[in-house]
């Protein structure tokens, strides 16, 4: 697995511009915790335009196709903890008759799989987290 020290993901010809366009703006301004961001990336995310906040901030492929896309990305610790939690979030769902609590999961994974990747990618981490 690549580590920060030799990994160039400019050079990456796997990685599309919209991803080294990510990738550049957390190396440089950090990526937010589960939690939420830090001072330093929330000032730099408000000059974004929407459509750049869109870009670095949530990932559609992920919202609609999340444990699949997960698994395409290299990420199958994600996609099987992401697997189990849907499981277990429908099943919740319709004991408490509350249907849209199917897309929470997709939402919170939609969110936070492009700091995942960009961790996957330049640090090597994979873990089961989320």
């Amino acid at each position: 697995m690549s580590t920060i020290s030799n990994y160039d993901y400019q050079n990456d010809a796997s990685l599309n511009d919209k991803w080294k366009y990510r990738f550049a703006f957390f190396e440089k301004h950090g990526y937010p915790a589960f939690w939420g961001p830090s001072p330093a990336w929330k000032e730099a995310f408000k000059g974004m335009t929407f459509g750049q906040k869109r870009k670095v901030s949530t990932n559609y492929f992920a919202f609609f196709f999340p444990f699949i896309y997960l698994f395409i990305l290299g990420l199958w610790k994600k996609a099987l903890l992401v697997v189990v939690l849907n499981v277990v979030v429908f099943v919740l769902a319709v004991i408490s008759g509350v249907g849209f609590l199917g897309y929470l999961i997709n939402a919170i994974v939609a969110l936070r799989t492009n700091t995942w990747y960009y961790d996957f990618k330049t640090k090597g981490i994979q873990d089961w987290s989320f």
